[in-house]
């Protein structure tokens, strides 16, 4: 053990610099005019904002500050009991606050198009997605005294010989330094960026699953592995993540084909493999993705002849900007994608043949229009035979929007031990922090970072610059 030397000295130390970073960041120098305050960032400035910014970020909102009548019963509901109630109900006693500041900083919410053409609950988002989220938090934050440090990662969780967190070890591309801080904020997301960490915790073929963005890539399980070094108990299911069905051809934010319960699904057998419509889109994806996950080669496609372009807004629900795969017959079709000779010629002539073409289509409602073929799944809603060329598919494989599992934390955002007790010091928020069992919870992760980001920027300042907190009198050194 041995007195650790220190670089610079901080009030607050932020490490990650998303929704839940910044809001934390700018609500600690608002606590207090004069703290010192400084926010790390992996990524460069031009990719500044974690995973918010690549995000759409949706919101489970019912008007641009109050969340949906339901949201608590949903929450729980889509977790079969397993997340926190009492997590729940306080973020939606918190949203109306902490949305009437998010405004205040200059982000505009609007009940906007979705990716989802049908849907179980409204959403506002900002216009033109996460980005419009981070980039005027970063103008406010920049128009403070706050140091903002840029491709900079977090290493170690410095302590002193009470367990205190009183700085963080960081490094660039010049090595590594110490910080001193009188509280750390955790807010730099989950470990999708991380394949040791995608096989520890979610298993085989994990490789397969990319992030979802570029933002994610730079989520890689930090802030964890420096909690649980510090005595942090987990919570969230670690096995299992955000899912969403992606094009592998492009390299947009969010490439994902939500039209999918228009037409059908396949495997690289040229065969379906689940029912396509089940629920509504924004209930049925992330079971989608898993689905693709298990299949042959870990890829699908999805695929459709031309009625569906009569769905109206059928194009907000495509995020990639690569062309579909198109052909004037299935059979043409089946041979461009590189399918087992005839697999998907019969395929189609059982689905179609087991539609009822004189049901009436319905595409904005779950319309009970199914099929039902001998030797395949049935699809519950909006079965049309797919007759009118050309036909065109994408293909889809499983991406990664953020992991489920991560660190505990209470509702004043202090991180805890396995016994309930805060670390003195540590606060987390945003995807790091678990919360989410067997299933996402629809558009409550930005919500959520927003919100208790701004739980823990105001406790971390207030112990920061306390008389509660206890003396750095002898750091543990590494």
């Amino acid at each position: 053990m041995s007195e650790t030397q220190f670089d610079a000295d901080f009030d607050v130390i932020v490490v990650g610099a998303g929704a839940a970073g910044l809001s934390a960041a700018l609500t600690a120098i608002e606590t207090d005019p004069g703290a010192r305050i400084a926010v790390l960032e992996r990524g460069a400035p031009d990719i500044r904002g974690g995973n918010t910014r690549w995000s759409g970020a949706y919101l489970r909102l019912q008007d641009t500050t109050t969340p949906v009548a339901n949201l608590v019963d949903y929450a729980v509901g889509a977790s079969k009991g397993y997340a926190s109630r009492e997590y729940y109900e306080s973020l939606v006693r918190e949203v109306p606050e902490a949305f009437d500041w998010l405004h205040e900083q200059g982000v505009v919410l609007k009940n906007l198009p979705t990716i989802f053409l049908t849907q179980s609950a409204s959403r506002y988002q900002p216009v033109g997605g996460g980005v419009n989220i981070v980039e005027p938090l970063f103008e406010r934050l920049e128009a403070t005294d706050a140091t903002i440090l840029y491709e900079t990662a977090a290493e170690t969780l410095l302590t002193d010989t009470r367990g205190t967190v009183v700085g963080v070890r960081v490094r660039d591309e010049s090595g590594t330094r110490n910080l001193r801080a009188g509280a750390v904020v955790l807010a730099c997301g989950g470990f999708q960026g991380n394949r040791e960490l995608m096989a520890k915790y979610v298993g085989r073929n994990a490789y397969r699953v990319p992030p979802i963005s570029r933002g994610g890539a730079n989520n890689r399980g930090d802030g964890l592995r420096m909690a649980l070094e510090v005595g942090a108990a987990t919570e969230g299911q670690f096995d299992l993540f955000h899912a969403e069905p992606k094009d592998p051809r492009s390299d947009v934010a969010e490439a994902v084909v939500m039209s999918f319960p228009y037409g059908i699904l396949i495997n690289t057998a040229g065969e379906r493999f689940m029912d396509e419509s089940a629920k509504t889109v924004d209930l049925t994806y992330e079971s989608v993705a898993r689905n693709i996950l298990q299949q042959e080669d870990s890829i699908g496609y999805a695929v459709f002849d031309q009625q569906v372009r009569s769905v109206p807004g059928y194009e907000h629900a495509i995020g990639t900007d690569v062309d579909p795969i198109q052909a004037d017959s299935i059979l043409e079709l089946e041979a461009l994608i590189g399918l087992p000779p005839g697999s998907l010629v019969r395929t189609v002539a059982e689905f179609n043949a087991a539609c009822d073409t004189d049901a009436p289509f319905d595409w904005s409602r779950l319309d009970g229009v199914a099929s039902r073929p001998a030797g395949q799944p049935a699809k519950s809603n909006w079965a049309r035979a797919l007759t009118e060329g050309p036909f065109f598919a994408y293909p889809q494989i499983c991406a990664n929007v953020f992991t489920f599992g991560g660190v505990k934390t209470d509702l004043a955002a202090r991180v805890v031990t396995s016994d309930g007790h805060p670390i003195c010091g540590l606060y987390g928020a945003g995807e790091m922090t678990g919360l989410y069992y067997e299933a996402y919870a629809g558009s409550t992760s930005v919500m959520r970072s927003i919100t208790f980001g701004r739980i823990a920027g105001r406790e971390a300042a207030r112990l920061a610059l306390s008389d509660a907190r206890v003396p750095t009198d002898a750091l543990l050194g590494a």
